[in-house]
């Protein structure tokens, strides 16, 4: 008889072991989705977004949307992490720049550009290099599914950036989010 009752306990144990598996997979998948009908968030999964090898002042898609998947208006956020470098023998002004980008109509959301970095150096020694994170937040208004893409740009006004990037990692994120009001 104590065979048996070990056996059947084994039997719960095991069943009990494969639901809490279940339960921890069903609990995994339903976190893992980053966006829903009435808001999502979307992370740069890219590190970095190199910007030197465009010309001064093009817009560049980084590899980060969202799809506002019904008519409505929505709350747009972003967090955009820039860095810019120069020679510091030689005088720097240059800039990135953010903005949001309606895909789906080929608009620029208005008011959404932003300045992520800046650098205005006169010329000293040594390499001089600057990141920052800006936020974007902005209210849009939409008839039918849009997709909202983030988009950047390097500016070398004076002088010439020898780095420009975008990018995500564990000092900080760039991410995208929207919400349904």
């Amino acid at each position: 008889m104590p065979f048996i009752r070990h056996r059947v306990s084994a039997v719960i144990a095991a069943v009990l072991l494969c639901l809490a598996g279940a339960v921890i997979s069903l609990q995994n998948s339903t976190t893992a989705s980053a966006q829903g009908p009435d808001g999502g968030v979307q992370h740069m999964q890219q590190s970095r977004v190199d910007l030197q090898p465009t010309p001064s002042g093009r817009w560049v898609n980084v590899p980060l949307a969202v799809t506002l998947p019904r008519p409505g208006t929505y709350l747009l956020d972003a967090d955009v992490r820039g860095r810019i470098a120069g020679d510091g023998n030689d005088r720097l002004l240059a800039s990135i720049q953010a903005r949001l980008w309606d895909a789906t109509d080929g608009a620029v959301v208005p008011q959404s550009e932003r300045l992520v970095t800046h650098m205005n150096n006169p010329p000293l020694s040594g390499t001089i290099a600057r990141q920052s994170t800006a936020p974007i937040s902005e209210r849009i208004t939409v008839t039918r599914e849009t997709v909202i893409r983030l988009q950047v740009r390097r500016v070398d006004s004076v002088g010439q950036s020898y780095r420009a990037d975008i990018f995500s990692d564990g000092s900080g994120r760039t991410s995208l989010r929207y919400q349904r009001v």
